[in-house]
């Protein structure tokens, strides 16, 4: 197909672009770097989300557990503003929370934590996802945990009916295991007839299986509704970007690089499956994860967001890296780490104190 066929070619035009810069000190991959040529595949409406950080690692793991990061504070807010975020992403266990009976009641306390960030993002004016997030028993037994899944989301839409439209709902993360398209969809459908009863425009959010890598866009037919949007994780080459992580099994060796030529084919695979899906479906898409384990070298880590955000923006599509400060750093401590700030095309941040690869975290 003719669009397909100018998007390799923006991919390949980005290989030379992304290698020449990566020989250049990091702070070189700025957003003045020019973009790769061809015309992005504007076929489909826009997402109103250009570029997004993920709180990941605060809200979204079990219960009384600590993944070795902190909440956020609304410091973190204003200063996600103010390098270039227009989005958050905030990804909240909210299964650990909620009653396992019908009505599934989720705790207030839970909601009061939750509503203090969309709070500050709204007060600092940036969109914000809520992200229902590792909702693993329904991924074992969707059957089992269907009820409960519509139950949760019934409460999540009426809770927050009256915020702004700067509110978006992620109605599940990364659909896996028996959690499949032909599954999944069904109740897709059901949880968005409910989320309209009180929520007729809000923007909806959703994913489809294999952990809704860009293989999911194959079969992924989200329902129809003018204000769905449909998401994609992309980590690949995977055996780069989880290259050493202690909850993989294997682990992927480390050191890995990223840089050949079948690295950089993976950016062609995105355009195809992208452009395939929003042919098909007419929906738009939204990149809602990508990045590369801290323990990667920092250099090789740089190189990779660029070539994602990059290829990302050449295909008009909307992205949210992975994570901000408590894993897959693009902030280390109370600094911004520069060459991820730069690979990100994000406003340039006062130097950091060190630029060594931060300590690798779940």
């Amino acid at each position: 197909m003719k669009e397909i066929a100018s998007n390799r070619k923006i991919s390949q035009k980005l290989v030379s672009m992304i290698t020449a810069a990566a020989l250049l000190a990091p702070t070189a991959l700025t957003a003045q770097t020019p973009p790769p040529g061809g015309k992005p595949y504007t076929s489909v409406p826009s997402v109103p989300i250009k570029r997004c950080a993920n709180l990941g690692n605060m809200f979204e793991q079990p219960k009384g557990a600590a993944w070795g990061g902190r909440m956020p504070v609304e410091k973190d807010l204003a200063e996600i503003a103010a390098i270039g975020f227009d989005t958050v992403r905030f990804p909240v266990r909210w299964s650990a929370y909620a009653d396992s009976k019908p009505p599934y009641t989720i705790d207030p306390e839970m909601f009061k934590k939750a509503d203090e960030v969309v709070d500050w993002a709204t007060k600092h004016k940036l969109n914000i996802i809520v992200d229902l997030h590792h909702y693993d028993e329904l991924f074992t037994d969707p059957d089992g945990h269907k009820d409960r899944f519509i139950g949760l989301w019934q409460q999540l839409a009426e809770h927050y009916k009256d915020r702004g439209e700067n509110v978006f709902f992620e109605v599940i993360n990364e659909p896996h295991n028996k959690l499949t398209n032909d599954v999944v969809e069904p109740m897709l459908t059901a949880i968005l007839a409910d989320i309209r009863k009180t929520n007729p425009t809000r923007k909806v959010i959703m994913g489809g299986d294999f952990w809704s890598g860009i293989s999911s866009l194959e079969t992924f037919d989200p329902p129809k509704d003018p204000n769905v949007i449909a998401t994609f994780h992309f980590y690949e080459p995977f055996n780069f970007t989880h290259q050493g992580a202690s909850w993989v099994n294997p682990s992927p060796p480390a050191p890995a690089s990223f840089g050949s030529e079948e690295d950089y084919a993976w950016l062609d695979k995105m355009a195809d499956a992208t452009i395939k899906f929003q042919q098909r479906t007419g929906v738009p898409l939204f990149l809602g994860e990508f990045g590369a384990i801290d323990s990667a070298p920092l250099k090789e880590r740089a190189r990779y967001t660029y070539a994602v955000r990059k290829q990302a923006e050449a295909l008009n599509i909307g992205w949210c890296v992975w994570a901000y400060t408590n894993t897959f750093h693009v902030r280390q401590g109370e600094e911004w780490i520069p060459s991820m700030v730069a690979a990100l095309g994000l406003q340039q941040a006062p130097a950091a104190k060190s630029e060594e690869s931060p300590a690798k975290s779940e």
